[in-house]
Parts: C-alpha cells; structure tokens; sequence
C-alpha cells in the first residue's frame, strides 16, 4: 500500500468508528401530559412537556386554594434532566408576577419528575411530576 491509500483507508475507519459513536442515544422522553403530585393546597395540577431536539417546551396549570394559575416556558433538555425558565401568564396575587425557573430529573423508570423551582426573586420550593 502506498501512502496516499493508507491515509485514505485511515480517514475512512475514523468516519466509519465516528459515525457508529455518534448513533442516537434513546431520548429520556419527556413528552407528554404529568400530574403535579405530594403538594398541599393544590388541585388540577398538570403540565405538559413537548421536546423539539434538544429542547423543552412546557404549559402548566394548576389552582391553588382555589385561584387559577397558568405559565408556559422552554429550556433545554440534558440526558436525563430539563432546565427551563418559565413567564407567569395568570399570577396568583400572593404569589406575584415571577417567573422563575425549574430544575427537574427523571426517575430511572422514566414515569416520575422530581426537582427545584426557584422564583426570578429567589423563593424555592419542590416540584414533583407524575406522568399521566
């Protein structure tokens, strides 16, 4: 062989052994209706996620002590966790107007979301997520 074909044959098993690297990854699967659960003082709590690559975009509602609470956000999706901000479109008064954003991990049998919120203006607090 010469050396112009062992350069060749070499450049070839780099893409070959790449290509083979780089195959899809099974996605964590976010997608879909999850019901808020394990919090207090909330009723008709659901979210809904919608991946689109590497990204997540989500719509929740929930009522708290009776009063309607809307937001929509996106973020990013990473292995097996999202990180998204979220924009309050129907504030509860005690509440306020914050957005803020949320850190959630699933669990290994993909059906449970557990993690973080943290308000623009700090308060925390846990999310818990069931898939319906």
């Amino acid at each position: 062989m010469n050396t112009l074909n062992i350069i060749l044959f070499t450049l070839l098993m780099v893409l070959v052994l790449s290509c083979q690297n780089q195959g899809e990854k099974p996605s964590a699967n976010f997608n879909g209706f999850w019901k808020g659960t394990r919090v207090e003082n909330f009723k008709n709590n659901h979210i809904v996620f919608s991946e689109i690559g590497d990204s997540i975009h989500i719509g929740h509602y929930l009522e708290f002590k009776g009063q309607p609470f809307f937001e929509k956000g996106a973020g990013i999706i990473k292995g097996d966790s999202i990180i998204y901000h979220v924009d309050v479109i129907r504030p509860i008064p005690v509440w306020g107007p914050d957005g803020g954003t949320h850190y959630l991990k699933l669990s290994k049998d993909k059906n449970t979301l557990e993690g973080i919120f943290i308000t623009d203006s700090g308060h925390k607090g846990p999310l818990f997520f069931k898939r319906k």
